[in-house]
């Protein structure tokens, strides 16, 4: 990504942008109904597991492949494959299952236990999101405010000074809301997912305001390229 002059390479900064949105469950978020067939049961727990082993390892690869997430990217990588051995697992035991009472009670922690649509997928694009703020949006916007500091001078100050300081006074309030942003929500658990649906709410509004705080602070950039760029006043004939 080019730091070269005063431009900002974009991050994406949307939640589904780095991992993309999760696909809709292929059945209810309860066991299957009393009274359906064995085969039934067990063809839907494998759809449903067949879907969120394909949504992890999806994520992963688009995980491994970001440009914007720096070393941080293993670390949340490892965190969305971490249900996909459990959840295989958890499908072959469900194929092996000889009665619809206790296959659906296995198929129950499918969602119980796992919350891969719920949570971990929506937890780990929070996550990325806001490293892809710290590692790349951040740092970059830091470095544009240093070369803009720079070029400051007597005869530009009182326009472009002014731009500096709300620059980073808008990069310091995103540096604060994204701060531990990424380790909180990847350390939730299934469980505490399942005692609070609104788990996720306080990360995601972080999120939000640190993406408005950027946008503001592009603003800022974009403004100080035009005032940097203006031309300077002719010179008088005496000097």
């Amino acid at each position: 990504m080019s730091k070269n002059g005063m431009r900002v390479g974009a991050v994406a900064l949307t939640t589904a942008a780095v991992l993309g949105a999760g696909s809709a469950s292929a059945w209810a978020a309860t066991p299957a109904a009393d009274g359906q067939s064995l085969s039934a049961v067990q063809a839907k727990a494998a759809a449903a597991i067949s879907l969120r082993v394909n949504d992890l390892n999806a994520a992963v690869t688009k995980v491994n492949d970001s440009k914007y997430l720096g070393t941080d990217g293993a670390t949340l990588a490892a965190n969305l494959g971490a249900d996909i051995g459990p959840l295989q697992t958890l499908g072959q035991k469900i194929a092996g299952d000889t009665s619809p009472s206790t296959a659906e009670a296995d198929a129950a922690t499918i969602f119980t236990n796992y919350r891969v649509l719920a949570l971990v997928l929506p937890a780990a694009r929070l996550a990325g999101t806001a490293d892809g703020m710290d590692v790349t949006t951040l740092p970059e916007l830091t470095a544009l405010s240093a070369k803009a500091a720079a070029r400051v001078n007597p005869s530009n100050a009182a326009t472009v000074q002014p731009l500096i300081n709300d620059l980073n006074a808008q990069i310091d309030a995103a540096t604060t809301s994204t701060s531990g942003i990424a380790s909180t929500v990847l350390g939730y658990s299934p469980a505490a997912w399942n005692a609070n649906h609104g788990l996720l709410a306080s990360a995601l509004a972080s999120v939000q305001s640190a993406k408005s705080d950027i946008s503001k602070a592009r603003s800022d950039v974009k403004q100080l390229r035009s005032d940097l760029k203006a031309p300077a006043a002719a010179p008088s004939s005496a000097s």
